[in-house]
């Protein structure tokens, strides 16, 4: 017999070459560790060894102490909003007591609870914060986990490894880019691993790429295959003894040095006889299948008939299974037999145990997932998907929220079998658990599927909940520039509640506040008429919906004397119903309308109203558009001592809510006062806080381009007005921070 692989998994733990890119890694781990942090991705084809790299730095890292944390993103469909970010908190949270655990969380404690539920079980008791906007709010949440990794890193330096975050979904990216600009002074070391042959211009990772590489704490490794010499010596290591020169040149011109071809290759070999020098006899003697996915393959083609059904079903699952889920789809095997066949499979090397979870699998390498799936026939793969989704419906009768997702990517690729309806059901459930840990992409693309099964195979479930959903995520994932599209699915929504008798859900949904600018929403007014006709007179609601119509009805008209009249009448009702947050809702309204027409002084007016009353109403979103106008009108109308105090406890009280929006906004305004009144220092270090935020924002910029030109740094200056320029050309519709 030739010589074998052994079953203990050597192969797997084999390291060979990469001396210089473990130099590289290595160096970055010392400077995180000192205090200055980095984010270093590492790329390459699949099976390359990004993962085993990152394996051999975790365990340098750990060896100094360095805590390790893992989180892996998955192809399938059916993970939840941030998922690789929830099983890095996750497991720091598990590790830690509530003492410890709340001195490093902080005061972000209760943001985070929202993404990761443990946390509030564990830190009982926790106020939660103020209600923002979404985007504000995500704003906040990414900030605390930030706070929170960098408290983390200070009490012991941390390793942070996101595999496959070519599979990350938009909102991980995005928490990614906000990690990476604050990692420059913590004990952080971020190191992410991905294909880059999956990658197109239009891939978000691509996007994501291009703004983290600016970051001084950014590097980049692009991992080739193995020279023939380090092959050589893979090639041992896993066969356990010495190998000819032949087979080495045979296997490395058919890997090209693919660490993981390379692996399957010699385990087939092994499994052949075909290793011993005697049998090969040359080059000529050895027969190696062509591509990583056909050597998988003869690999299960000897594997037990019992063996491969287990592991097509598990593929069809996804990159993780338990026996607990196999156990209930695979009724013709018992449980002995079952785990006799996952022992078969172990033994082999394609799937592998995850500890310390008791029955947890995953493959183990997602390549050997992809040649179980294309073996299945398309009616097979959909049909595995439909008694999938049924297995866990019942497994999860309990928490089928916490679960949506998975079950909307099981029933979608079964829909074929099962219809539509559960579908529908499931991503709906699945876009609102999206809405409210901020994830609004995925929400987005969540009602997008369930409104598309309904439209196609109208289904019994409500169509105006689809689009609900769906105007709230396009709203915050688009910014003003989404509005008319937000308010189209509004309007729909709307009609189908009155269609359906709903009236008082459908006055609900003209209530919700779509941000738009002057002329991007018309019509907006006129659907706000229409749900004002069915509210009850001088009731809360009739005075909410009149405030935000005097507001439409200004922008799309610039009928000011109207729109007084309108929040006179509101005000009306808020005082006649005692309701001090309707009261200060109004004036915040007021004052931007009042600000818009240049009646500066009643804007002054109701902002100063509005900032008496938030003593007592809590309100952010309201005090901070009232502050925002208020500050405007006073620099305006020529007292600058007094605008630039406002403008201060106008930053102070956006930094409190740590809502990034009106940060930079208010950011913007200090910069400008300080332009105008001539304290140049004051306004550049506001620019550059700004920017440092936001990038490239049209108002700071516009703000530090002036600044330069001013103090005779013209290249400088120019070198904003072309970073400006190239924005503007990005973005057509929407130049953000123009209010």
């Amino acid at each position: 017999m030739g010589e074998t692989v052994t079953s203990s998994g050597q192969a797997g733990r084999i390291f060979v070459g990469r001396q210089r890119e473990m130099g590289e890694l290595t160096t970055a781990l010392e400077s995180s560790v000192s205090g200055r942090g980095r984010l270093v991705l590492l790329a390459g084809e699949p099976g390359i060894g990004k993962t085993r790299t990152a394996q051999e730095l975790a365990q340098e890292a750990e060896a100094r102490g360095v805590e390790v944390i893992w989180g892996r993103c998955y192809e399938e469909e059916g993970s939840p909003p941030f998922w690789p970010w929830v099983q890095v908190i996750r497991s720091y949270v598990e590790r830690r007591d509530p003492g410890p655990l709340q001195l490093v969380m902080g005061a972000g404690a209760a943001d985070i609870g929202e993404l990761l539920p443990e946390i509030l079980q564990k830190l009982p008791g926790l106020e939660p914060a103020p209600a923002l906007s979404p985007e504000a709010a995500r704003f906040r949440l990414f900030d605390s986990i930030t706070r929170f990794l960098k408290a983390a890193g200070r009490s012991q330096p941390l390793v942070l490894v996101l595999d496959d975050i070519h599979w990350a979904d938009e909102p991980s990216l995005q928490l990614l880019q906000f990690v990476a600009r604050e990692l420059e002074d913590s004990c952080v070391m971020v190191l992410g691993c991905y294909r880059d042959v999956e990658l197109s211009r239009q891939h978000p990772l691509s996007d994501t790429l291009a703004r983290i590489s600016r970051e001084a704490v950014y590097q980049w490794h692009l991992l080739r295959g193995l020279d023939r010499n380090d092959t050589a010596n893979f090639i041992e290591s896993a066969a356990g003894t010495n190998v000819s020169r032949s087979v080495v040149e045979a296997v490395f011109t058919h890997t090209e040095g693919n660490p993981f071809f390379t692996t399957e290759v010699i385990q087939l070999l092994s499994d052949r006889g075909e290793l011993a020098e005697v049998t090969v006899g040359g080059p000529e003697g050895i027969r190696i299948p062509e591509g990583v996915r056909e050597v998988i393959g003869q690999r299960l083609n000897r594997l037990s008939g019992d063996c491969n059904q287990v592991l097509s079903t598990a593929a069809v699952i996804g990159r993780e299974f338990t026996v607990n889920l196999l156990n209930r789809l695979i009724e013709d095997l018992s449980e002995d037999k079952l785990l006799e066949v996952l022992e078969e499979a172990l033994a082999a090397r394609l799937i592998e145990e995850l500890p310390p979870n008791v029955g947890l699998y995953q493959f183990t390498h997602r390549l050997v997932q992809e040649a179980l799936i294309q073996e299945l026939s398309l009616t097979r793969r959909v049909r595995l998907h439909a008694r999938i989704g049924g297995v866990l419906e019942d497994m999860y009768e309990a928490a089928l929220e916490s679960h949506s997702s998975e079950l909307a990517y099981h029933f979608s690729q079964s829909e074929a079998v099962t219809g539509s309806e559960k579908v529908v059901e499931y991503s709906i459930m699945a876009g609102e658990q999206a809405i409210q840990s901020y994830a609004c992409e995925e929400a987005e693309v969540h009602f997008r599927r369930a409104l598309t099964s309904w439209e196609e195979q109208a289904t019994d479930a409500e169509p105006a909940e689809i689009l609900y959903g769906l105007a709230q995520a396009v709203a915050a994932t688009g910014g003003r520039s989404a509005a008319p599209e937000a308010l189209g699915y509004l309007e729909r929504a709307f009609q189908y509640y009155l269609d359906a008798g709903d009236v008082a859900r459908a006055v609900e949904i003209a209530e919700y506040p779509v941000d738009h600018r002057a002329g991007t929403t018309a019509g907006m007014s006129d659907f706000i008429s229409r749900a004002l006709s069915m509210a009850p007179p001088d009731s809360q609601q009739e005075g909410r919906l009149l405030s935000t119509y005097a507001l439409a009805r200004y922008k799309e008209t610039g009928d000011y004397d109207r729109a007084r009249d309108v929040f006179n009448r509101a005000l009306v009702i808020a005082r006649q119903q005692g309701d001090l947050a309707l009261e200060m809702r109004v004036l915040a309204d007021a004052s931007e309308a009042a600000w818009w027409h240049l009646s500066l002084p009643e804007a002054v007016e109701y902002g100063r109203k509005v900032v008496e009353l938030s003593a007592q109403v809590d309100d952010p979103r309201a005090e901070s558009q009232a502050r925002t106008y208020l500050e405007r009108a006073t620099a305006a109308l020529g007292d600058a001592p007094a605008a630039r105090r406002g403008l201060s406890a106008l930053l102070a009280h956006a930094e409190r809510l740590r809502a990034q929006p009106q940060i930079i906004d208010a950011l913007a305004r200090n910069a400008e006062i300080g332009f105008f009144t001539g304290d140049w220092e004051a306004a550049l270090d506001f620019c550059d806080r700004g920017l440092a935020l936001a990038g490239v924002q049209p108002y700071i910029g516009s703000v530090r381009a002036l600044l330069e030109y001013e103090r005779g740094a013209f290249a400088e200056g120019w070198s904003h007005m072309e970073g400006l320029a190239g924005f503007v050309s990005r973005t057509s519709t929407e130049l953000t921070g123009f209010r």
